[in-house]
């Protein structure tokens, strides 16, 4: 594929998470099996200037981070106008399903294969995420 076409396919993927290798392995998946670029982040301090600076469109958010959760900087994020439906995935060893269901994010339970991480994120950037049916986890 040429680079301009690739360029044109590229997505970028906002990734909150606190774990230094869990990120590297992530952000290195999702960039060696994709076109998708990756901004990473480790908690919400900075969240809004990422968002307006990178304007993402996904969200690869861990539960467990200092400050605010992952859901409480999932809802933050949704009420930045334009920001009201993203589309979000959640890695955690220990998922929120109830809280995850009531907002629609796709979960991954950590450590999940990384094949499972870019299908889901492949499949909620082509806006298919009802191909996997917003399954509360996956990869168990």
């Amino acid at each position: 594929m040429q680079r301009k076409q690739r360029m044109n396919l590229q997505k970028t993927i906002l990734l909150i998470e606190d774990h230094a290798v869990f990120s590297m392995i992530i952000k290195r998946a999702i960039e060696q099996d994709t076109s998708h670029r990756v901004v990473y982040i480790t908690d919400g301090s900075t969240i809004q200037e990422v968002i307006k600076e990178n304007k993402p469109h996904l969200l690869v958010l861990d539960y467990q981070l200092p400050g605010k959760n992952g859901i409480e900087l999932y809802d933050l994020i949704r009420t930045i106008e334009g920001y009201e439906h993203i589309p979000a995935i959640m890695l955690s060893a220990e998922l929120p399903h109830q809280e995850m269901a009531q907002r629609n994010i796709v979960g991954l339970q950590k450590p999940c294969r990384t094949s499972e991480l870019i299908q889901a994120v492949e499949q909620l950037l082509r806006g298919t995420a009802d191909a996997i049916n917003r399954v509360p986890t996956l990869g168990q």
